[in-house]
């Protein structure tokens, strides 16, 4: 009997032995994958490269991602090892093998997203002329108001994006529909899922731009032919009132700069941007 208990001591102890070991060798894997992924999303939202040099970096990541899967699939065997154990805590980790397999496939879905997003931003620049610095603005001020950093802000936050960004968005009265706002949705939320995502955002932003530049050109040619000859740089009040009534001549006076070192001239330049700056009236959304 006695050598019987002795023997089952031994078994036990054995296995104490074992378990301690699978824990420890789970918890350091564990450990060493989380910091990776925390690691690997925080260069990929914290850059503040050119877009050819981001589509490279992220393409390198994404790839990365992908092969990381391997170690992860290594983590949830030693987890089923110690839930065969009947083995449920672990002092050596806090992170279970199903939330680093939840946060991997956010981190794969993440990075995709955003390599579309960097790739459809370079094609729109050499397509559109769209600047890359204002590019570049518009993916920081995104990242600036992702607080949480998963890539797509709530309703309020986009709102304080475009606010920050210059649009004018009226502020409804109590019980009235948001209607500016609301028009804006229609455009970058079309599901309604209550997310504006980081490229439905840089699309619209980019289609916003490349109107408002469109716009611009057309109608500075259109004062330009007002003027003298067809080909001046400023504009007078009486080549305004001779080419249209006079309440929209005056308008435009009233709010034209005067053109430096030409007595009487009027800057129609710097006056058909501030109409299509992105801070003006957004109805036509």
């Amino acid at each position: 009997i006695r050598l019987r208990t002795d023997n089952r001591i031994r078994e036990a102890v054995v296995s104490t032995q074992s378990t301690g070991e699978l824990r420890k060798a789970y918890g350091t894997q564990a450990n060493s994958f989380h910091q990776w992924l925390t690691l690997t999303k925080s260069q990929l939202t914290n850059t503040k490269q050119g877009l050819e040099e981001q589509r490279d970096l992220i393409a390198q990541r994404h790839e990365e991602i992908k092969k990381r899967r391997a170690i992860l699939r290594e983590i949830e065997e030693l987890s089923s090892h110690l839930e065969q154990a009947m083995v449920f805590d672990n002092k050596y980790t806090t992170h279970s093998a199903l939330t680093l397999a939840q946060q991997w496939d956010q981190l794969n879905e993440f990075t995709r997203r955003m390599l579309h997003t960097v790739q459809d931003q370079i094609e729109s620049q050499s397509r559109t002329g769209v600047d890359e610095d204002e590019l570049k603005e518009f993916t920081l001020m995104f990242k600036h108001f992702d607080k949480d950093r998963s890539g797509r802000l709530d309703h309020s936050e986009f709102k304080a994006c475009l606010r920050a960004l210059g649009f004018d968005l009226p502020v409804p009265a109590e019980g009235e529909h948001d209607v500016t706002f609301e028009a804006i949705l229609d455009f970058v939320d079309c599901d309604r899922d209550g997310f504006v995502r980081l490229e439905e955002y840089m699309q619209f932003m980019i289609s916003r731009t490349t109107d408002n530049v469109a716009g611009t050109d057309e109608l500075t040619e259109a004062f330009q032919s007002l003027t003298e000859g067809g080909d001046k740089s400023f504009i007078t009040a009486t080549e305004l009132y001779s080419a249209m009534p006079s309440e929209q001549a005056k308008y435009c006076i009233d709010r034209m700069e005067k053109f430096p070192d030409v007595p009487g001239a009027l800057d129609y330049s710097n006056f058909t941007k501030s109409i299509f700056q992105l801070n003006t009236s957004l109805a036509s959304c």
